[in-house]
């Protein structure tokens, strides 16, 4: 075999180049470096987005804060609660009680205090912008938070998506002033079944009544008295039963107690905390 014709039997014919399809290569080759370009640019635009909204919901409550506490006097938060969404004029009142209260006025007025937000923040639904916005979780014991919350899906918030499409958030119910109806005193001790293994706390009994700001809801359909009881959760005071004073009496009237027998029971008491 000559050595041109072992050349020629080595040496590979390139192939022809495609004009189209080398052309539709370099088309998918921009469009791919365009796609990851506005990717790039789409990825930075949301980081910027996301820091700017962070930047301006911190000034913003900051802003809040700070003009409420210079032209009222009044603090959005303390060191145990903080007030709730969109507050009222009688809600900021009573959290600054309530701040108040926590330096020193006597666990009563603690337990009084904290009743008092809780009502003002769960029967105010012109702040609230629909059933999934429960007011007034904070001052609810922490164990019964979660079914406390699923609870009032269903009653009485379930029908406030109703209330807002019929007559607009603005004219919903709005609790406009607090009172309470017997002084607030420390009770027996309350045992926390739901746990385990059960926990006692001191416990304080609160019962109040309350009126709402006019409104074309007819507010007889809603509660206007109630009694708490509000336990010490080791230094925090949270709402751990609560009862519609109809009902209430209506066990009361029924179940009636030796009055004598309820004197002794206080007397011993007494002498047991002495």
């Amino acid at each position: 075999m000559s050595l041109n014709e072992q050349s020629t039997r080595t040496v590979r014919r390139r192939r022809p180049v495609d004009p189209v399809k080398q052309k539709h290569r370099k088309i998918n080759q921009i469009l791919m470096i365009v796609m990851l370009g506005v990717s790039a640019l789409t990825i930075i635009a949301l980081i910027i987005n996301t820091i700017r909204v962070v930047r301006t919901s911190t000034v913003d409550n900051q802003g809040s804060e700070e003009s409420m506490t210079s032209n009222t006097g009044q603090s959005m938060k303390n060191d145990v609660y903080i007030i709730g969404n969109n507050p009222t004029e009688i809600e900021k009142t009573y959290f600054q009680n309530l701040t108040d209260a926590l330096k020193g006025d006597g666990k009563e007025a603690i337990a009084e205090a904290v009743v008092y937000n809780f009502v003002t923040d769960y029967f105010t639904w012109t702040n609230k912008d629909g059933n999934y916005e429960v007011g007034g979780l904070q001052y609810i014991f922490a164990e019964k938070y979660s079914k406390f919350e699923e609870w009032n899906r269903w009653y009485p918030y379930s029908d406030m998506d109703l209330y807002i499409s019929q007559y607009g958030r603005t004219n919903l119910i709005q609790v406009k002033e607090i009172t309470t109806e017997v002084p607030t005193f420390r009770t027996d001790d309350f045992t926390v079944l739901s746990v385990d293994p059960s926990e006692t706390y001191p416990c304080y009994q609160v019962q109040v009544s309350w009126t709402y700001e006019d409104t074309p809801v007819n507010t007889a359909d809603f509660p206007n008295r109630m009694r708490f009881q509000v336990i010490d959760h080791d230094g925090r005071f949270e709402i751990v039963e609560f009862y519609d004073m109809p009902s209430v009496e209506a066990w009361e009237a029924a179940n009636p107690q030796d009055e004598n027998a309820v004197a002794e029971q206080a007397e011993d008491e007494a002498g047991s905390e002495g």
